[in-house]
This record gives structure tokens, sequence and C-alpha cells, in this order.
């Protein structure tokens, strides 16, 4: 990792330590305790910043820090695939938060445990209708996108309509977590 970072420039870097302190920040404890209600003092723990959190940290790695690094202009486009990949994270971890709803403690105030498991489908499948249409506000965008992004779309909609907490541990951390891998595999095929 030092070898590479050496190659980076130093705006590059500093954004990586930015999204790096906020990752350790959200595992290691460092607030005082009159934060938390729980015995965890750390980001995770803050009552509903769980899941948006970890969608900002993906979305500005996979997102912004490679147009960093190029120079590449953040235009249009780019805060549209930036929204989208937000959303897309959030919906991706409904599932999780689904499965984990009879461990988590009520202090985490997750999406399920504050409106239910059918709303939190219906909110997850709101935020996918805007991820997908979103796609139509992009300067440049073409049929092979949109064929993707729909196939995407319609395979996570079902993954998150069939969520539920008696679910196996697989269904989540094996076949939810794939579907970035399928969407990079979508594009290499159709494309």
């Amino acid at each position: 990792m030092c070898y590479y970072a050496i190659d980076l420039n130093s705006k590059t870097l500093i954004y990586i330590l930015l999204f790096g302190t906020i990752t350790f920040l959200y595992a290691i404890p460092f607030f005082p305790k009159r934060f938390y209600l729980d015995k965890q003092h750390n980001l995770r723990s803050i009552g509903g910043l769980k899941i948006y959190i970890i969608a900002l940290v993906w979305c500005g790695v996979t997102v912004f820090l490679p147009l960093i690094e190029t120079d590449y202009a953040i235009d249009y486009d780019v805060i549209i695939v930036a929204v989208q990949r937000f959303l897309y994270v959030v919906v991706l971890m409904l599932p999780f938060e689904i499965r984990d709803l009879r461990y988590d403690s009520l202090k985490l105030a997750t999406i399920p445990q504050k409106i239910g498991v059918n709303q939190t489908k219906i909110f997850g499948s709101l935020l996918l209708i805007i991820f997908f249409f979103l796609e139509f506000f992009k300067d440049q965008t073409g049929v092979d996108a949109i064929s993707i992004l729909f196939l995407l779309t319609l395979i996570t909609f079902l993954f998150l309509l069939f969520s539920k907490m008696e679910r196996g541990k697989t269904y989540s951390a094996f076949w939810v977590e794939a579907l970035p891998i399928l969407w990079l595999i979508l594009a290499l095929v159709i494309n």
C-alpha cells in the first residue's frame, strides 16, 4: 500500500486520509460515553447514521477518488453518478439491516427498526426507482448503460423484495454483496 501511495498525487492522499479516518472512526471507539447509550463509542453506534456513513465512504472512494487522482473535472454527470452510487449502496445495505433486525440494538435506530420491514422494502424500491431514472439526466448515457442499469435495478429489487429476518447469512453476505460484481460483469459483457 505504501509503495503505491508514493505514485499518488498529494490531493488524492488527502482524500484517502479523510475517507480512511471516517472508516477508522466508524469502527474504533473515540467519542465520550455521554454521546452513546451503549458500550460502543464509535460512529457505527450513533443511531441512524451507520448506513449513511457506509454509503458516503463507498461513494467517495469509488466515484471521487479515481477522478481526483486523474484530475478529471467534477461535472454534472459525475454528481449524478455519485448520487446514484450513494442511493445504490443504501439500498444494498437494507437486506443486511432486515437480516440483522433481531440482533441489532434498538439504539442503532436502523431503517427497519424505525419504519418496519415492509416500509423499508418500499423505501428501498423508491430509492431504486430514483437510482435508475437519474441515468436519463446524464449528458452522456446510452442504450447499453440504461440496459445494464435496468437489469441491475430489477435484480436488486428482487433481492430487496425477498429479504427477511430468517434468511441465512449467505443471502446478504454473498448474494447481495455480489451485486456490484454482477454490475461489473454486465458492463464488461454488454460493452
